[in-house]
């Protein structure tokens, strides 16, 4: 009898302690952060409300050990849906390398790769999912191919330039990849989407000819999100920082070029910017644009100790440009 109720207790305690290892603990660890609460409603309308990641790399059948993976899936998977049951976001956005093997796999491979990034990163009803092509998903630009690219952008409908605005906050969503600048078609096509996007904000501002130009909501200087940061020589140029070590970053590798940041910035003269890649926050206080930029970490364990993610909150539409920041809270989870 003393046994089976000593068996009984030992059961009900290993339980407990699993449910609130691997469940309770997000919750009451992201609890301790909370949307910024230094952002004004306007004309009554609260603030659009967007959580930001970065470099998922969920793992292939190639080099990926099937513990690893099952380890570091649930611990993303976790903390996601803890996030969007606690928050609420808007929207999401992935700033690339969704995938660790995604340029390597076949096409039954890929599929699969997608059906468990769905199941993973599932999004409740209201919010909307958007995932940007980093080089593990396609590969580096002198790697990746057309068939690489079609197949990325038949799942997430996002390889080149596109604009994303809710509620007058407008998004421009980059292909890094594409910002090679050297005539290919990928570069080709994603520079004349830049061009008509820089076209549709000029027009917002009553500049230029506009008929046949697609129509803003209402305007506001864009935010841009890509995988690659804005060029800048190493994270010496950050104001705050979180890589052991300091390394000099090579243009169209770590960083897009000097030319095509430059270019970014004479079409679109965005007020903020974000990116990954590093695996490392960094955030510059005055890129190359003049501007703010985060890059944030990994959000997989795998490559970090302490992988996080980013809430932005941000007044909608004109009354963004009187407020003259965007408003940010820098989450760690454990």
């Amino acid at each position: 009898m003393r046994l089976r109720n000593l068996l009984l207790r030992t059961l009900i305690g290993a339980i407990c302690l699993v449910v609130f290892n691997e469940f309770i603990i997000y919750y009451l660890v992201l609890l301790e952060c909370q949307w910024p609460g230094n952002v004004r409603s306007v004309n009554g309308q609260e603030p659009v409300r967007v959580m930001l990641l970065a470099d998922t790399h969920l793992l292939g059948p190639i080099h990926g050990h099937w513990f690893d993976k099952l380890r570091r899936e649930w611990q993303m998977h976790r903390a996601f849906q803890s996030a969007m049951t606690l928050f609420r976001p808007e929207a999401v956005f992935i700033l690339g390398d969704v995938f660790d093997e995604g340029n390597w796999v076949n096409q039954k491979e890929f599929d699969v790769y997608v059906d468990r990034f769905r199941k993973l990163f599932h999004t409740p009803q209201g919010t909307a999912l958007y995932s940007i092509v980093g080089n593990h998903d396609i590969g580096f630009h002198y790697a990746t191919h057309p068939y690489l690219v079609h197949r990325f952008e038949k799942t997430f409908n996002n390889t080149g330039v596109s604009l994303v605005s809710i509620r007058g906050v407008n998004f421009v969503l980059i292909n890094s990849i594409a910002m090679e600048g050297d005539g290919c078609q990928l570069c080709e096509t994603a520079e004349k989407e830049l061009r008509q996007i820089s076209a549709v904000f000029k027009c917002g501002r009553g500049i230029g000819q506009c008929k046949g130009v697609a129509e803003l909501e209402d305007y506001s200087r864009p935010i841009v999100m890509q995988h690659f940061p804005t060029y800048r020589d190493s994270d010496k140029a950050c104001k705050e920082r979180d890589a052991p070590v300091i390394e000099s970053y090579r243009e169209r590798w770590e960083v897009i070029s000097k030319e095509s940041t430059d270019l970014i910035g004479e079409l679109l003269a965005p007020r903020l910017a974000f990116s990954g890649h590093s695996h490392h926050y960094c955030f510059v206080e005055k890129n190359r644009l003049g501007v703010e930029e985060y890059t944030l970490p990994s959000f997989s364990w795998r490559n970090k100790n302490d992988p996080s993610f980013i809430l932005v909150s941000s007044p909608e539409g004109r009354a963004q440009e009187s407020e003259g920041r965007i408003y940010l809270d820098k989450m760690f989870y454990y």
